[in-house]
């Protein structure tokens, strides 16, 4: 299985945002002005900031320092097996700073009732997680298992993995719903974008259908199944088309493209090499890239 999952694009941040920012300064009336309210309204129902604030936790559970890593490295240590001798990665990172963002969703009016739901059993488990990590975090970073020849991890690892078995479920159904939540908004904001703005359009739909050729593959063992390569081409010729439509817009606007696409192209070379070689590390570069991209678009704005 991959050690992460992938990030997913903030659409008040990259689209919305800058939006905002370029109604500035043009007159009432504008056609750019209309297209991108309607836009907003397309994509924020009432619920957009509650929506980011959720993507924002689920980046930052599945980013650099996150749940994720942080789970995959306490089980590495092996703790059950290990010597005093061992090494080990234990603590907490920044899955309180991921548990923060997802409290400030929960509370925030409107939305998914599934969702919300599915955010609270995620606090209460992760929450269980996140101090259990941080209190193992001084045991092994003082090497206080030295003195009690690690007798304490020891008889706390059941524990901590069926704690992090309990907060990984949890995170994905949470996933699975919110998914569902974005998926209804971005239907609703492609089909404006459509028509109104061919760049903004073009390159979210390079995100969004690069988000779904990651989703087909989970591990390396999925390059046995011929099947999952032709629903990847299928996306690939959409991505690659949406790329190269944004570039024209791009030109014919005289911009740049858009943050993000080049580590889309990237990420297609990868899948590529990875349909040829069914290289795990080729499964790996392509999750990267598209995280390279999403968090660029993030960071930037994809539309710029």
């Amino acid at each position: 299985m991959r050690s992460t999952k992938a990030n997913i694009l903030l659409v008040g941040v990259a689209l919305l945002g800058l939006a905002a920012c370029n109604k500035l300064g043009a007159p009432d009336g504008n056609k750019s002005d209309s297209a991108d309210a309607s836009a907003t309204a397309a994509a924020d129902d009432g619920t957009g900031k509650k929506l980011d604030t959720y993507v924002e936790a689920h980046n930052t559970f599945v980013g650099t320092f996150g749940f994720e890593e942080k789970a995959q490295a306490y089980r590495k240590s092996n703790i059950a097996q290990a010597s005093t001798d061992g090494s080990f990665n234990v603590d907490a990172g920044w899955i309180e700073q991921g548990l923060s963002k997802l409290k400030v969703a929960h509370a925030m009016s409107g939305g998914s009732s599934d969702l919300d739901t599915a955010a609270g059993a995620l606090i209460a488990s992760m929450g269980k997680v996140q101090t259990h990590l941080a209190s193992l975090e001084t045991y092994y970073s003082s090497k206080k298992y030295l003195d009690d020849k690690l007798a304490r991890g020891k008889a706390e690892d059941s524990q901590m993995l069926g704690e992090l078995d309990a907060a990984e479920k949890d995170f994905t159904r949470f996933g699975a719903l919110l998914d569902v939540a974005l998926d209804k908004r971005d239907a609703a904001l492609l089909d404006t974008l459509k028509s109104s703005d061919p760049l903004k359009y073009n390159t979210k739909l390079a995100l969004t259908h690069s988000k779904k050729l990651i989703n087909l593959f989970n591990g390396p063992d999925d390059a046995k199944k011929p099947e999952l390569f032709a629903k990847g081409d299928a996306e690939v010729a959409i991505i690659e088309k949406a790329i190269a439509d944004a570039h024209q817009e791009a030109v014919k606007k005289g911009k740049t493209d858009p943050s993000g696409l080049s580590s889309l192209t990237s990420m297609i070379g990868s899948y590529r090499s990875f349909k040829q070689g069914h290289e795990g590390s080729d499964l790996e570069s392509m999750l990267r890239e598209y995280n390279s991209a999403v968090d660029s678009s993030n960071t930037f704005g994809s539309m710029e």
